[in-house]
């Protein structure tokens, strides 16, 4: 009788044309034996692939895990951060939900009502009714999740695809005119790895010798602005809650970040930075020891976004198009993500609701400065 041997976990790049120039996306294919992750059954060797796949790609999904317990998801987190905590990193239950429409009877909630964020109510200048009728859409905002205040950032977030809408694709428009084809809802992401490779070599320098002051109480703080079109900054200074006049806050618990982040897997340097919630830079001479600070909110902005700004393209973002049952592991400390698509029109009718569960665990750990 022959002997069966347990297969191993395994990890391939998403096809070149999902991938393009993003460095991002990779499949995880699971044991034979495990068609719905339990990690339990996994060895140490199939713990590393996992990692190594995630910090090497920034984003991985595995795919068809339909009827997973979602108490699974917070330990999942924790095998990318052994300094994870048990609290949801903006202090929510540690599986939450996200996504559009309304549901009776969910998981024992007798009403559910999930509402999608587009770019029309956060954007200065939103697409127009014209353009939204020819199917354009945007991203919403870019960050990561986290507060920026009191809680750290979690090392990932992972989001399983419950119920995905049946419409029609969307898409979006760049500066240089070209368009990107994505499925309405998708998760965009932007790696900060790719950021950073586009930097210039006295940019790279700058970054690398900058820490970013985010924003007392930051989402507060921003709470009346508007975005630019591209999601990435705050291009009119001006509608910001007064600092006086925000809630309750202490200086130790602002957020404060070097510029660019190492990555715990390889080394890699990340431009790891939330364009929309920054307050000051701090910026130190290697070699002198000099000490610059720029502290006026609307240059601090339009520094970061020339920077950033750069990655703003079709060939530079991944977005994910969800299937039913999908599992999304991202590196919360490597890339920026944004929702996109306008799904409000749709919330109602039963074909075309999205709901998406969403783990974001907080952790001890900050985030790791690439020059120490």
């Amino acid at each position: 009788m022959p002997v069966r041997i347990n297969s191993s976990l395994t990890a391939s790049l998403l096809p070149e044309d999902e991938r393009r120039e993003s460095m991002i996306g990779a499949e995880i294919n699971l044991p034979y034996e495990t068609p719905i992750l339990d990690l339990d059954k996994l060895s140490e060797e199939d713990m590393q692939t996992l990692r190594q796949a995630l910090f090497d790609n920034s984003v991985v999904v595995i795919r068809n895990q339909q009827g997973i317990n979602p108490q699974v998801l917070p330990k999942l987190a924790a095998v990318f951060d052994e300094h994870a905590t048990n609290e949801h990193s903006a202090g929510k239950k540690a599986v939450s939900v996200i996504g559009s429409g309304k549901f009776t009877n969910y998981e024992g909630i007798p009403e559910l009502e999930v509402v999608h964020l587009d770019h029309t109510l956060f954007h200065e200048s939103p697409l127009s009714l014209e353009e939204l009728d020819q199917g354009y859409t945007r991203p919403y905002r870019w960050h990561m999740d986290t507060p920026l205040y009191e809680r750290l950032p979690g090392e990932v977030t992972i989001l399983h695809g419950v119920r995905i809408p049946k419409v029609p694709d969307q898409k979006i428009k760049f500066e240089n005119g070209e368009e990107k084809t994505i499925a309405a809802g998708s998760t965009a992401f932007f790696s900060g790895a790719r950021v950073f490779d586009l930097l210039t070599p006295q940019e790279k320098e700058f970054a690398m010798n900058t820490t970013v002051t985010y924003a007392p109480q930051a989402y507060e703080y921003i709470r009346n602005c508007k975005s630019s079109a591209d999601g990435l900054t705050i291009p009119t200074f001006g509608n910001e809650t007064p600092i006086d006049q925000l809630s309750e806050w202490t200086q130790e618990h602002v957020a404060e970040y070097p510029m660019i982040w190492k990555n715990p897997g390889n080394g890699r340097p990340h431009f790891q930075v939330h364009g929309c919630c920054l307050y000051k830079l701090t910026t130190k001479n290697p070699a002198t020891g000099e000490v610059t600070v720029v502290d006026d909110v609307p240059t601090v902005r339009k520094i970061v976004y020339a920077m950033q700004r750069k990655v703003y393209a079709a060939e530079n973002i991944y977005a994910h198009r969800w299937r039913e049952g999908d599992i999304v592991i991202f590196h919360n400390k490597g890339v920026m993500h944004s929702i996109t698509g306008q799904l409000a029109k749709y919330k109602e009718e039963e074909e075309k609701k999205r709901l998406i569960w969403q783990c974001t665990m907080s952790t001890t750990q900050k985030p790791i400065p690439y020059r120490a």
